[in-house]
């Protein structure tokens, strides 16, 4: 019989002391090949075993702390009541985006007039000479489908999107200035402008002007792959004649926007439940390395704050989500639902995955108990205050909590 130690555990003197031998039984040759181990503990050992496996668990716990677990900062948790309508008249139309100007004012999207200017003290007017410019809501047809709402970063200029004609224009927040800068063959559905002046825009489908709001829905009804991203360089009002495709192929492009040192470029595509991240080279115009960012139910308008975490509307959720750069996990921060919202929900995604149409499920109730379903938010100047925007007659109001205001700060 041969008589082999099969395990030394050089654990400090007492275990090289009380090496345990196990009798194996046959040849040489009749040995599992390789390194392996039996042990049979001793009451001589066993003290010295349990030692070392506290060493062992407290290193781990160790490594644990210092950072092999991502910790997400807190984000807050929001519901829906009344209160949070503004303005209380609940006088807007389908103020679908919109941007908070330096002076604290509200600027909105309003499909009968263009823009609507909400000011501190919950009133509002007409905001633009959308009318100069050509700017006509007299439904069905011709329909106004002002929904995209950008503040350049010079901070005096918006860029507005019209999603049933592809027209995009630009207004001078001081003088209300308003002009026609482009105009796409196209709907436009969301724009941003990089600090070199090139305009990045989203086609959702390929709707033209003369069937612009038809062909939009039908482009949700049942979904296909054309929706894209374009690029429009240029600087203030002067811009290349024709914007270029630069990611095609899409379902439903809908909200873009860059982190906040524009190394990024988030695109929502709604109908594959998906937001989009490409690696983007300012300096030349150019994106590359796409991925697949983080699976949200149909995403519409995204929004980045100052520690550029991604804020992402879900418009038949009837959510805004949150995802935290670093550890990239998601957040859902606001919820409002119903039993007629969850029935609508089941039934869209039932139906999405059997391929089946969805238009029909859009009706009156579904979105309650909010107005209509939510489609995209901004910050306040500040970064004090959240704005919920949509497709209904008014807009939501939420306070950022001190501590996330303070981190901003």
């Amino acid at each position: 019989m041969d008589r082999r130690p099969l395990l030394r555990m050089n654990l400090g003197t007492e275990l090289r002391d009380h090496t345990t031998f196990i009798s194996h039984p046959g040849n040489a040759s009749d040995r599992p090949s390789g390194i392996w181990f039996r042990f049979v503990p001793t009451r001589r050992t066993i003290p010295c075993i349990l030692a070392c496996l506290l060493v062992l668990s407290i290193s781990c716990a160790t490594e644990i702390r210092l950072g092999s677990l991502c910790q997400s900062p807190a984000f807050p948790q929001w519901s829906f009541d009344l209160s949070r309508l503004i303005p209380r008249d609940r006088g807007l139309a389908r103020p679908e985006d919109g941007k908070a100007l330096p002076d604290g004012r509200l600027v909105v999207a309003d499909e009968r007039q263009g823009l609507r200017l909400i000011k501190k003290d919950g009133s509002h007017r007409a905001f633009g000479r959308f009318a100069e410019v050509g700017y006509t809501h007299t439904p069905p047809n011709p329909a106004g489908g002002i929904q995209a709402v950008f503040l350049e970063h010079d901070a005096r200029h918006l860029l507005v999107g019209d999603i049933y004609t592809g027209k995009i224009y630009r207004v001078n927040t001081k003088t209300e200035e308003t002009r026609l800068i482009y105009d796409h063959p196209f709907g436009v559905n969301s724009v941003y402008r990089d600090r070199k002046g090139t305009i990045w825009f989203t086609q959702s489908t390929r709707n033209t002007e003369d069937r612009g709001k038809e062909e939009v829905w039908a482009a949700v009804n049942n979904p296909v792959p054309t929706g894209a991203v374009f690029k429009l360089p240029g600087f203030e009002d002067k811009l290349a004649e024709k914007a270029e495709e630069v990611v095609s192929d899409l379902y439903f492009a809908n909200g873009i926007t860059f982190d906040r040192t524009e190394t990024f470029m988030y695109v929502s595509e709604s109908m594959m439940d998906r937001v989009l991240r490409f690696h983007v080279d300012i300096e030349n115009a150019l994106i590359s390395e796409r991925e697949t960012y983080q699976s949200v139910f149909v995403p519409d308008n995204l929004a980045v704050d100052p520690d550029n975490n991604l804020w992402i509307t879900s418009f038949a959720g009837n959510a805004i989500m949150v995802v935290d750069p670093k550890c990239r996990t998601l957040h859902t921060i606001f919820h409002a639902t119903s039993s007629a919202h969850t029935a609508f929900v089941d039934e869209w995604v039932k139906r999405s995955h059997l391929g089946q149409s969805l238009g029909d499920l859009i009706k009156p109730g579904v979105w309650e108990p909010l107005p209509n379903f939510v489609t995209g938010l901004f910050f306040s100047e500040n970064f004090d205050a959240v704005y919920i925007t949509g497709l209904g007659d008014a807009i939501l109001k939420f306070t950022m909590p001190s501590d996330m205001n303070r981190r901003f700060h």
